[in-house]
C-alpha cells in the first residue's frame, strides 16, 4: 500500500477525518489491538503486515499514525524510515525546509512528522505522523521509542 506524503494531515489512503471503523476499512483485517502505554486515552492499531501503528482520540477518530522500518512510507519519492537520518535531514533541507533536532531524532512540524533515530547506527526506526493539526505534534511523539 502507498503511504506517500503530500500534505500535512494526510498519508496515503489516512487522513484526521476518519473513524477507527473507516481505517479498518482501508487497511483491511490484519491489525491487533493494544493500548500503548498504560496513560493512553485509546487503544491503538497495530498493522504488523504494513508495519505501522493507527492512534485514536477518546471519539475513536484518528489523530496520527507511526511507521516503522519495514513500512512503505515516504515523501517527494523518498522512502523515510530505515534510512539515516543525514540522508532524510539533507532530503529536507534540500526542499527549503529545516528540521528541528532534539535528543531522540527530529521533527519536521509543518508536515507534522516526528522521527525517532537510533543513535548507534544513524537510522530512523520510526515516524509519528500528527494527523490533526489541532494536537500538538511532541505530546504525540512522547512514546515513540516504545515499541
Amino acid at each position: 500500500m502507498d503511504f506517500s506524503i503530500a500534505e500535512y494531515g494526510a498519508v496515503g489512503p489516512l487522513n484526521g477525518k476518519l473513524s477507527r471503523g473507516q481505517v479498518r476499512d482501508i487497511l483491511g483485517p490484519g491489525f491487533e489491538v493494544f493500548w500503548k502505554t498504560t496513560d493512553s486515552l485509546n487503544a491503538t492499531d497495530a498493522y504488523i503486515q504494513l508495519d505501522l501503528h493507527v492512534y485514536y482520540d477518546a471519539r475513536d477518530m484518528v489523530k496520527g499514525v507511526e511507521f516503522f522500518e519495514r513500512s512503505t512510507v515516504s515523501w517527494n519519492g523518498h522512502k523515510l524510515v530505515g534510512e539515516t537520518s543525514t540522508d532524510v535531514l539533507a532530503l529536507f533541507r534540500r526542499h527549503g525546509i529545516d528540521p528541528v533536532i532534539d535528543d531522540d531524532g527530529f521533527e519536521v512540524g509543518e508536515l507534522g512528522m516526528g522521527f525517532y533515530v537510533d543513535d548507534d547506527d544513524d537510522l530512523i526506526t520510526t515516524l509519528y505522523i500528527n494527523l490533526r493539526r489541532e494536537i500538538h505534534l511532541t505530546a504525540s511523539c512522547s512514546n515513540r521509542s516504545q515499541r
